[in-house]
């Protein structure tokens, strides 16, 4: 199983949590079935803990700006086969 989203996935990914307050709660209540709503397949397995799942637990989701400001970015990371060995945060950071 990889532990990358597509490019394409990872983009539609952003632009819902960059833009999307219902989807946005989705992702926060149940990560794995947001991702599925944006065509993740592998999404649908629960057993897998590690990877690219331990970044997608959010407390708190970074606001829709902070997320539009840094698509790119995080486009990259979450598209790259590094993305479960390096943390994303999607998290708003501690003030």
């Amino acid at each position: 199983m990889s532990n990358t989203l597509s490019d394409e996935t990872a983009a539609k990914l952003l632009d819902k949590l960059a833009t999307d307050d219902d989807f946005r709660a989705l992702f926060q209540k149940d990560p794995r079935q947001a991702l599925a709503q944006v065509g993740h397949a592998p999404a649908a397995d629960a057993s897998v803990k590690e990877g690219l799942w331990s970044c997608l637990s959010v407390s708190k989701l970074a606001d829709k700006k902070d997320i539009a400001a840094s698509r790119d970015t995080l486009r990259k990371q979450l598209a790259t086969e590094q993305a479960g060995a390096h943390p994303i945060t999607l998290e708003n950071p501690q003030r």
